[in-house]
């Protein structure tokens, strides 16, 4: 083995210079590849595919969702205020060059001329014509004009007038209660026509842009225009004034794209800083940064390129992993760097020497080492979360890198600083940890007593920690647009637990008719107490088929009968029929006009309709929405609906039904994880330590963290969520690289408080920047990645407590094996 060392090191002490140069032109290729790089905004891309739970939900949000909408929430003055000021404000509005549609009220005259006028009978249900037939008979004709006449004698109002003139069998009425039956207790209320808060104090308005929110420069021209369209609204009020907000999507992509950047930056700049801080701490001399520092940017800047090769684009969690490598890589130059000034002492200051001694001593133990993080690290990447994912396997790239760097560029650089004389640090030796060492190994049997009492009290304790999916906590914390949803939930209504039932037509009639059958089961589930609301668009759209049925009824009704009778009663009872003849001729005549989607009559529920129906080149997609009722969970109704409709090929959307499932991955890649990485780490630790009694040993403390960390959340009340549920992974790869390095000096000098007397500094110095690269994740403004950060830190520094006290007392004694004691 030393004879390989020894020519490998030969080779690269002729050519150190070489190994150099190539490491900076790569690292500067690297960087310069950047200018390509890709960041993903959308938190829903983070999730998993190939399942219908996360793919019906990302498909139902990218097409009736609020990707392409923007909300404008206008309050704090009286509603007349309000109204003006929207008035005001929606012309100008409309007339942006970056906005498509904008909705701020339903015409309702103009619904009472089309829907309730040409089209009034295409609206009412076929069960409803016994009510129009009774309501047809002479002694029904006579109590309906006796209520016209009551209408009428109520103070003067000309709509009421014209109401009255236009209907006078009060037909619209049946019709327009029927619509309003369809959408009770789910849409904002309607002032006047505007959509109003519950209690008047609040108007909203929705504008449909032309762009995409995640064109970042699109939703910044969108949001400047809208906010310049609404201060030149605010000086037509004159001395009232209004506050305006926004939601919706182009909002939350500017805050993430500008969270996302102060993020990466600042826990970036701060993890490096903390990890040189404690470097410095440690040895009290930064003259040897150069000789950790700079493989590291060379590792982290290379992965970032193969980031470019291995994915499309990275997210605010993936690329955390620079972060967390400025913690992991550091180990390897610290190890090398404080074994190479003991070597250079010892070899008279023969570098090449020296080189091939730190190489021998510590290949085996780096090897062993890095290979478990990066193991580990591999593991989650087998996540089916894709922020998870990439987070794994780039941080696992990097640790691949940095066993390479370690039997290369390190070698180099010693070549390259050997003739330099050694830098003066601090005592290397650490005296006092070489003591508590001995202390534990002397007191092996108490401490293995204590360490299995212990994994018994903390493992009851893990067992109940809960599992959080919210996507929520995949939000930035500090989010105006979100708080702004949760208030217009509270002021306007909204349904948390709602969802969508979608099907898909070849044409828009074939569509229509499977939603009403889809909209019927649904209200018979709400009559068995299954489903607590239904919005269906057959309400405002019925299918071809539906209304030419309902027409069919119309026609059969004996009209002219009802004419004569209705010209008699209104006359008898003070009336001049000729002021109804519009109403009276229009009712003797049949119908048989179809309203179809795109109908100018439609125009005043467009945005309705566009909530509902979406049309692409190929197909129809149609959306219910619906409510469970009160303790019916979306897992129990999708069953029902699945079962009940299978000619039909539908996709239940819901929330609560996604996050549901996501409770089920969570479980099964936390176990996973756990499996995988004690599996893998073990079998690593066999085969390059090739000692199983060491190997359990290594693994024994950091199991006991794990656990013991778990029963630390249970007791804090933080839930494993879909980002920190790598962190017993993390712990089990990263935890054991102290007890590798201790196991093989233990075994090199012949005894474990020899050893620790060796380089206990070095794993103390190692952990501590290691925590302090996943401590300052917990800065992050994503409350999952802090979370993570914080976590892993914690359990890191409590690997650390245990190498020291705790592990000396279950590795094997080493054959003349010494005390440290002076």
């Amino acid at each position: 083995m030393r004879l390989s060392y020894a020519r490998w090191v030969a080779w690269i002490g002729r050519h150190h210079r070489a190994v150099i140069g190539a490491s900076a032109l790569l690292a500067l290729l690297s960087g310069l590849s950047l200018t390509r790089l890709r960041l993903d905004i959308d938190v829903l891309s983070m999730l998993p595919r190939g399942t219908p739970p996360f793919d019906d939900f990302k498909s139902f949000i990218a097409e009736f969702g609020q990707l392409d909408e923007l909300m404008v929430m206008i309050d704090d003055a009286p509603p007349a205020t309000l109204q003006r000021f929207a008035d005001a404000l929606a012309p100008r509005l409309a007339g942006l060059d970056t906005v498509r549609e904008v909705h701020s009220r339903i015409d309702t005259q103009q619904m009472m001329d089309g829907m309730l006028g040409t089209y009034l009978f295409n609206y009412i249900p076929a069960d409803l014509y016994a009510q129009i037939a009774e309501r047809l008979t002479p002694e029904g004709i006579d109590a309906q004009v006796a209520v016209d006449r009551a209408i009428l004698s109520a103070p003067f109002d000309l709509s009421t007038t014209r109401a009255v003139v236009d209907d006078p069998l009060g037909f619209r009425r049946i019709a327009g209660q029927h619509l309003a039956d369809a959408y009770v207790g789910v849409t904002p209320n309607l002032d006047a026509g505007y959509f109003s808060a519950r209690d008047g104090s609040a108007l909203l308005m929705f504008l449909r842009p032309k762009g995409s929110p995640f064109d970042i420069p699109f939703s910044q021209q969108l949001l400047e225009q809208v906010r310049a369209a609404a201060s030149a609204a605010q000086e037509d009020l004159g001395p009232d004034t209004v506050r305006v907000r926004y939601t919706g999507s182009y909002v939350f992509a500017l805050e993430d794209a500008a969270t996302f950047k102060a993020d990466i930056a600042r826990y970036t700049i701060l993890s490096l800083i903390g990890v040189l801080a404690v470097f410095y701490l440690g040895y009290g001399n930064l003259r040897i940064l150069p000789f950790v520092t700079y493989p590291l940017i060379v590792t982290t800047l290379i992965t970032f390129a193969l980031s470019l090769l291995i994915f499309d684009q990275l997210n605010a969690i993936s690329l955390s992993f620079a972060a967390i490598l400025y913690g992991l890589s550091i180990d390897s130059g610290i190890h090398f760097y404080n074994r190479l000034l003991n070597e250079r002492v010892r070899h008279g200051g023969d570098t090449a020497a020296a080189v091939t001694a730190t190489l021998a001593g510590l290949g085996r133990a780096n090897l062993a080492a890095s290979a478990t993080t990066a193991a580990a690290f591999a593991v989650i990447g087998l996540s089916t979360l894709s922020a998870v994912r990439q987070l794994g396997l780039l941080t696992a790239v990097g640790m691949a890198l940095t066993i390479l760097e370690f039997f290369t560029l390190y070698p180099a650089l010693g070549f390259l600083l050997g003739k330099r004389p050694n830098p003066r640090l601090r005592g290397a030796e650490a005296v006092h940890l070489a003591r508590w060492a001995d202390q534990a190994e002397r007191r092996a049997r108490p401490i293995r007593i204590a360490l299995a009492v212990a994994a018994v009290v903390s493992i009851a304790g893990a067992l109940r920690v809960r599992l959080d999916p919210g996507l929520n906590q995949l939000r930035p914390a500090n989010s105006p647009a979100l708080r702004l949803q949760d208030e217009l939930a509270t002021r306007f209504g909204r349904q948390e637990r709602s969802g969508a039932v979608l099907v898909r037509g070849a044409d828009v009639e074939q569509a229509l008719e499977q939603t009403e059958r889809v909209a019927g089961l649904l209200r018979d589930y709400r009559s068995r107490a299954l489903v607590g609301s239904v919005q269906s668009v057959d309400a405002v759209l019925p299918s071809e088929r539906t209304q030419r049925q309902r027409l069919a009824r119309y026609n059969e009704l004996p009209r002219a009968a009802a004419v004569e009778q209705l010209r008699t009663s209104l006359q008898r009872q003070g009336f001049k029929p000729e002021r109804f003849s519009a109403f009276l001729t229009a009712f003797a005549a049949p119908r048989d006009d179809i309203v179809r989607l795109g109908d100018p009559a439609l125009a005043p529920l467009d945005f309705v309709i566009g909530h509902h129906v979406r049309v692409r080149d190929k197909e129809v997609i149609v959306a219910t929405y619906l409510d469970p009722a009160h303790g019916v969970e979306w897992p129990t109704l999708a069953t029902h609906l699945h079962a009940d409709i299978t000619d039909i090929p539908i996709a239940v959307a819901s929330r609560s039904l996604l996050e549901h499932e996501l409770g089920r991955v969570l479980r099964s890649e936390l176990t996973l994880f756990l499996v995988f990485a004690f599996l893998g780490n073990f079998l690593i630790l066999i085969a390059i330590v090739r000692d199983l009694r060491v190997s359990l040993a290594v693994l024994t403390p950091v199991a006991l963290v794990v656990v013991a960390l778990f029963a630390g959340m249970w007791l804090a009340g933080v839930p494993v969520d879909p980002v920190n549920l790598i962190v017993p992974a993390l712990i089990v790869g990263i935890g054991v690289d102290n007890g590798v390095y201790l196991a093989a000096v233990a075994r090199q000098l012949g005894g474990v408080g020899a050893a620790m007397r060796s380089i206990g500094r070095a794993i103390t110095i190692t952990s501590l920047t290691t925590v302090a690269g996943f401590g300052f994740l917990g800065f992050s403004a994503y409350p999952p990645l802090a979370t993570m950060g914080s976590l892993t830190a914690i359990g890191l520094s409590l690997c650390l407590a245990c190498t020291i006290f705790v592990l000396p007392a279950l590795l094997p004694r080493q054959a003349g094996a010494h005390s440290t004691d002076p």
